[in-house]
């Protein structure tokens, strides 16, 4: 009794240590905007409002910390200045104060920082720790002859901030949800913005607001498609319902905004998978449907649509990847930094500078072979770890199985669309830094993978 007593005074303790933390913590960062903001910008007095509520909810359940990334990345333009042309949106503010405060809990609390056991931890922990490591080596080991401005430092440092932040979008997920609950909520929240978007699309409501934007197509199309597929718990006409939004969804991009081949060679490649795991039979009938409609319309995709992709993919993609090359080869072990070879373009060759339309090379040019290296190991366990998930819950009929496959598939997805452009992590001269509203989707949903698996490996007794 003495022992549970004490047991107990001990987690009361650290509670109230927690809340006045937390209070406290609230106090001084209120006292600071408030003296930042009266000689600098009346802009943050929207953060020392909306803040301290999000951050207050928070300290119950970090699992609306998850919610409340969509939420933001979705529906709030609020951005803060930079003093460059890139400014930092509002969902990586969110994620930031999270991601910390998840941090300060398991330090206050557990008295120790921990990851719930999983393969894709060391790899992508590592791929943080290069980012980091290439801005320090790019920084002390930059040719003599680059010509960098004022507002590099803070470039760099908001190039940095992305690609390690976005991880940790990941991991906040991860870790914080252990409910099916949640995942739900998350799940339906990504419809619920999908409905809307596809609402004022056919009513031209001018939504212009709501952020659908980079892989969002992917995933919308992945959740609605595989819960129409595999959940079987749900009434048939809601499952007829999320196959009609999948339909009118890919139905928008495969054919009146085509020739934006990231918009919908990633979702269809998400189908085709989806369709794949469910039944080889709707396998073959979703390849016959959409080989009947390329072929219905041959001309237009191979005068119009092959050739525009042909141009781009054929000639800027392989010219960018050779100007890079310029740079990279020089810089192979940890890079030319976060968004550095930006500046070793515009010193040794402004005029040929282009984006380079690959993730791949992106992470190859800034953090080096090492930082690819980890990228690499950490989305094929990453995969893996999805793909023996799926199997795990074959046939269940649920929404657990439902969305294991539209992880697995999105997964699929998007190292496509990594081939095809910075969707994953925007480089901060192309996207900006504003792209970490389209790329933190995708942390987040593939952030399920780890959570089912996690529950059903707990469900096994392993």
């Amino acid at each position: 009794m003495i022992r549970l007593m004490r047991e107990k005074r001990i987690t009361i303790a650290n509670s109230v240590l927690l809340r006045l933390a937390i209070l406290t913590g609230l106090v001084v960062t209120l006292l600071a905007v408030g003296f930042v903001t009266s000689r600098v910008s009346p802009e943050l007095v929207l953060i020392a409002v909306a803040v301290p509520p999000v951050v207050l909810l928070a300290t119950s359940r970090l699992e609306y910390g998850v919610l409340a990334i969509i939420f933001t990345a979705a529906f709030v333009r609020f951005s803060l200045p930079t003093g460059t042309q890139s400014r930092i949106v509002a969902s990586l503010l969110i994620t930031a104060v999270f991601i910390v405060l998840w941090l300060a809990r398991m330090l206050i609390v557990k008295k120790r920082l921990y990851l719930k056991p999983s393969s894709t931890n060391g790899p992508l922990l590592a791929f943080m720790l290069t980012t980091v490591v290439s801005y320090i080596w790019s920084n002390a080991f930059r040719d003599p002859l680059v010509v960098v401005g004022s507002t590099w430092p803070m470039v760099q440092l908001g190039g940095m901030a992305v690609m390690i932040l976005l991880p940790g979008a990941f991991l906040l997920t991860s870790n914080t949800i252990s409910e099916i609950r949640w995942l739900k909520f998350l799940c339906g929240l990504m419809i619920l913005i999908g409905v809307l978007a596809l609402v004022g699309h056919f009513l031209n409501l001018g939504l212009s607001f709501l952020n659908t934007g980079g892989l969002f197509s992917l995933w919308f199309v992945s959740l609605t498609y595989t819960q129409a597929l595999f959940n079987q718990r749900l009434p048939s006409w809601l499952r007829l319902v999320l196959l009609a939004l999948a339909g009118v969804w890919v139905y928008i991009y495969f054919v009146t905004r085509v020739t934006w081949l990231s918009g919908w060679l990633p979702p269809l490649v998400s189908m085709a998978i989806i369709s794949f795991l469910k039944s080889k039979r709707i396998f073959l009938v979703f390849l016959l449907l959409v080989a009947v409609y390329v072929g219905m319309h041959w001309s237009y995709y191979t005068g119009v649509v092959l050739a525009s992709e042909s141009e781009e993919s054929g000639q800027t993609r392989l010219a960018a990847w050779e100007h890079n090359w310029r740079v990279t080869g020089q810089h192979l072990l940890f890079g030319t930094g976060p968004a550095g070879y930006a500046a070793y373009y515009m010193s040794y060759f402004p005029s040929e500078a282009m984006a380079t339309h690959s993730n791949y090379i992106d992470i190859l040019s800034q953090t080096g072979i090492v930082g690819l290296f980890f990228c690499l190991w950490f989305f094929a366990v990453l995969g893996w770890t999805g793909y023996k998930l799926c199997m795990r819950v074959r046939g269940t009929g649920d929404f657990s199985e439902g969305l294991a496959n539209a992880t697995l598939a999105g997964w699929a997805g998007c190292m496509i669309a990594m081939g095809l452009g910075d969707w994953l992590f925007p480089f901060v001269y192309t996207q900006t830094i504003a792209g970490f509203d389209y790329a933190v989707y995708s942390w987040v949903l593939l952030g399920g993978i780890g959570v089912l698996n996690n529950m059903h490996q707990g469900k096994n007794g392993q």
